[in-house]
């Protein structure tokens, strides 16, 4: 828990020993929710694909892999089983869901250049932090904006075959990503989803608050006050913005602060103290119905 020392806000010894800190913030400036989040999740860039696409690319990932393809001429058709075939004729860069079942198939005899990149979001993120992009989304280069720079920046990288090449892609990749995060939710492409809640200013307080005390016995009235909102107001506009309830998303934060911890190798009775649980046992019992398994067998998994 933080307290206020001189005016300045202080952290609980017991819960900074383990978490990275972050700039605190004030009404004027608060804290940069959606940094932390992406570095909460383990956020990675990773160059998937790049070459000529002269047939059909397909792409059946389990969901939690994100994608951004980017097109420097056009020329590819976006086939989805059951909906319309969506034909890009224009340099573009699509923004694919995390849903990704789909292929890219090229509509010209001579093919289209694609470099791809991919977002691994599924471990890391269970099923409770719906990102809210649920359909591609398609931003020809020329509406862009600053964007179209860092995206011809990455082309001319891949271009380079420099030493530090695919890590400089990864990097680029990452922060395409957040600028189209961005866009999307100024431009009303995004209306839901933790991404979208969190850029939303009614809940920043709420969110703020949950992230700096994730040990505290929040109660659905106390985040309701935080968002200056009623009880019932306030749970509306928390479920739609996120299809969960508030206790819920306080829950599913303290179990991706416990899987960081549990890599970093805290022992369980540590872990369930830091982030608010009662015993080992109720950690374990939450953990499990979070993820489908026990702490020793999820960390076992993810080191694999």
């Amino acid at each position: 828990m933080r307290r206020l020392q001189n005016g300045v806000e202080h952290m609980s010894p017991r819960y900074a020993a383990f978490l990275p800190t972050y700039e605190l913030f004030t009404p004027a400036s608060r804290m940069d929710m959606l940094s932390e989040f992406f570095e909460r999740i383990h956020l990675r860039g990773q160059l998937f694909y790049a070459g000529k696409v002269d047939g059909t690319l397909t792409l059946d990932r389990a969901p939690g892999t994100a994608f951004i393809h980017i097109l420097e001429e056009g020329g590819i058709d976006l086939v989805r089983r059951g909906m319309p075939t969506i034909p890009v004729h224009q340099p573009s860069l699509l923004l694919c869901p995390s849903t990704c079942r789909y292929q890219l198939r090229a509509n010209r005899r001579e093919g289209a250049r694609l470099i791809c990149g991919s977002f691994e979001f599924g471990a890391s993120m269970g099923s409770t932090f719906p990102l809210g992009v649920t359909e591609t989304m398609i931003f020809p280069f020329d509406q862009l904006g600053p964007v179209q720079a860092i995206v011809s920046t990455l082309i001319a990288e891949f271009g380079s075959g420099a030493p530090g090449r695919n890590k400089a892609l990864n990097v680029l990749f990452e922060y395409i990503l957040i600028l189209l995060i961005r866009k999307a939710v100024e431009d009303e492409k995004i209306k839901g989803g933790i991404l979208f809640a969190m850029l939303d200013g009614r809940l920043a307080e709420v969110f703020a608050a949950i992230h700096r005390e994730p040990e505290r016995d929040w109660t659905v009235e106390e985040l309701a006050q935080l968002a200056n909102m009623s009880r019932s107001a306030f749970s509306a506009c928390f479920r739609k913005m996120l299809g969960l309830s508030p206790i819920a998303y306080v829950t599913a934060w303290r179990m991706r602060l416990a899987q960081d911890l549990l890599q970093q190798g805290v022992q369980m009775k540590v872990i369930a103290a830091t982030i608010g649980y009662s015993s080992q046992a109720a950690f374990t019992r939450s953990f499990i119905h979070q993820f489908g398994m026990p702490p020793s067998e999820w960390l076992k998994t993810a080191r694999e």
